[in-house]
């Protein structure tokens, strides 16, 4: 989504307030529920130190001593299949914890998988290894907005033209900007700080002239949907498609921008466009779901949250491994679509988390 609470990206009208009222008593009640369990299956993982929280890895990741880890998951990642790309990305690190292109992988794939907050632990490290890594910063800027972390937003976007050959030099010398490991705050964006780092970037494009960089675009995106300009926004991220239209990732982030500015049809479209590329890309499902429910289409919500669900833990048992790490995001927004059909017997079902029963509720393949 973009905007909180959900992913870019960017997910839902905020002019719904029905969904966004019941979105919000679904986390908060998850949250109650489900913290005591996550803390007992983080005893079970190995964790390394990265920034301010540690990543919590899969103890029992099959492929812990699989040589070409990385390679693996690269391939795995072109296939779609984004659990099992996050454990060979994991398997990676703790062969070697400074990769710090493992580590960017491993966040950006964590962000598609619907896990926000790992991808930015994963994230944050790749760039204490690598200060001037691009798309991480990039992907970092993205997943921030995503979480309501827009100071650190506009830093992240700041830092990528700081740390950008191409632009660096129109960023004025200042005494030190706060680093990217330092407690984040959800507090708003000072306005004059977002001004000043769209300054930069509109520079950067009109240097460029007829020349576009998709990479520019997209961070012009983020900050024109940080001001709530979702239709420079949109143009932006159009652009950014005129060089890269196989780009899933920017026509997921083109319909959230779409969904955010009260355009749910258009942002269907544009998430569809993104399935069709990458039919395994699961933010993507979960958006198209999202505005599925803003169009009064339920039973399609309902379809694609629970496909989605279905892809998270198919990855995962098809390589045997325990705990699926399945999104609570999905679930919560499912609950939310079947109260909406009134469905009392199928809401039941997804409240107890049997899958199986609502699969076969919907004619869909386990």
């Amino acid at each position: 989504m973009f905007l909180n609470p959900s992913p870019f990206i960017f997910p839902v009208s905020q002019s719904d307030t029905e969904f966004w009222d019941k979105m919000q008593a679904e986390w908060e009640e998850m949250a109650r529920r489900n913290w005591i369990s996550e803390n007992q299956e983080a005893q079970n993982q190995v964790t390394i130190s990265a920034s301010e929280k540690g990543y919590y890895f899969h103890t029992e990741n099959p492929f812990k001593d699989w040589p070409g880890a990385f390679e693996e998951g690269l391939k795995r990642l072109k296939e779609g299949d984004l659990p099992v790309t996050i454990l060979f990305m994991e398997a990676a690190i703790l062969q070697d914890p400074g990769d710090a292109e493992a580590w960017q992988f491993l966040g950006i794939t964590q962000a598609e998988n619907e896990n926000e907050q790992a991808a930015i632990v994963a994230l944050q490290r790749c760039l204490e290894l690598q200060p001037n890594n691009l798309k991480a910063l990039m992907a970092l800027a993205v997943s921030y907005t995503n979480t309501g972390h827009q100071q650190d937003a506009c830093e992240a976007l700041k830092n990528w033209i700081k740390q950008n050959p191409k632009y660096k030099y129109l960023v004025k010398s200042k005494k030190g900007s706060p680093g990217l490991t330092r407690r984040m705050s959800k507090t708003p964006v000072d306005s004059s700080v977002l001004e000043g780092v769209k300054e930069l970037y509109l520079e950067a494009a009109h240097q460029n002239g007829d020349m576009i960089d998709p990479d520019l675009q997209t961070g012009l995106g983020v900050l024109f949907h940080l001001s709530g300009e979702f239709n420079r926004a949109i143009d932006a991220f159009n652009a950014a498609l005129t060089v890269r239209p196989e780009d899933y990732s920017l026509w997921n982030r083109l319909g959230a921008t779409l969904a955010n500015g009260d355009r749910s049809e258009e942002a269907v479209e544009a998430y569809t466009r993104a399935l069709e590329i990458q039919p395994g890309f699961i933010r993507s499902r979960y958006n198209l779901g999202i505005s599925c429910i803003n169009l009064g289409a339920y039973r399609e919500a309902v379809s694609n949250f629970l496909t989605a669900l279905s892809l998270q833990r198919k990855s995962r048992n098809q390589q045997q491994v325990p705990h699926p790490a399945i999104s609570g995001n999905i679930w919560a927004a499912l609950r939310i679509a079947l109260s909406l059909m009134d469905q009392p017997e199928l809401f039941q079902a997804a409240n107890l988390g049997d899958l199986d029963v609502l699969l076969r509720a919907f004619n869909l393949d386990p």
